[in-house]
């Protein structure tokens, strides 16, 4: 009763209610997958879903828009592990028989959706009604990322000393840098294309501070437990 008189005085806007559908059977899909795959549900689970978007790539799917808050974006990233899980189906209520669903992970995160003769609205289908028996997991191929391209020609002494997953690429003002260590509430340090090291801070002046260090000697710090990121922080703020 509180919540349809909240609703009259209240009402949701359009846009709300798209994702309010599309949040519904996004998680009937995901709840339904078998018993091995329940990693990809817990991914869910403590990430934020925001909708369906279209997809340029593979137009034939639907991009799935999550957020990873704090740490989980590198907690579920594993690059390379790039599948695709068929074999879903779920009973629509426009045609009568279920269709096929797949859910692709790229770097072993939720990344697109394809339900066949659907508007991916949640009131075309009976979310009671998924069938998981047949469901398989295959390999699939995405196109290499910058990060895969940067990562790609480094050279195995540096390579080896990166883990690559911590590896991200920010574009700030329209120059490209790459990650290699966090120093936490989305600072980094960071190397652009010519390898040169920074320190990016984002309370700081400069935000991008150019450190008298290569990367190799960097990288090596860290690897010895000789950086100390809490005093390179506390340099940072007081300059």
């Amino acid at each position: 009763m509180l919540q349809r008189i909240l609703e009259r005085f209240f009402p949701k806007n359009n846009a709300d209610k798209i994702l309010e559908d599309q949040e519904k059977l996004f998680n009937a899909i995901i709840n339904a997958l078998p018993h091995p795959l329940n990693d990809i549900k817990i991914q869910l689970k403590e990430n934020n879903f925001y909708g369906f978007k279209n997809w340029e790539l593979h137009s034939d799917f639907k991009y799935v828009e999550i957020t990873y808050p704090e740490e989980n974006y590198f907690k579920y990233k594993k690059r390379g592990k790039n599948r695709k899980i068929s074999g879903l189906q779920i009973l629509s209520k426009i045609s009568n028989r279920h269709e096929d669903i797949e859910i692709l992970l790229w770097d072993n995160l939720i990344w697109a959706l394809k339900i066949s003769n659907s508007k991916y609205e949640a009131k075309e289908f009976d979310l009671t009604a998924i069938k998981n028996t047949a469901c398989t997991v295959t390999n699939f191929e995405f196109p290499a990322t910058e990060v895969d391209l940067f990562y790609d020609k480094l050279d195995l002494d540096i390579q080896q000393k990166l883990d690559y997953n911590d590896v991200l690429d920010i574009d700030i003002d329209g120059k490209i840098f790459y990650t290699f260590h966090d120093l936490e509430d989305g600072n980094y340090l960071a190397v652009d294309e010519n390898l040169i090291v920074y320190s990016l801070v984002h309370d700081a002046k400069p935000s991008e501070y150019k450190m008298d260090v290569t990367f190799k000697e960097i990288l090596n710090k860290i690897s010895n437990k000789e950086f100390d990121a809490d005093a390179h922080l506390d340099f940072r703020y007081k300059n």
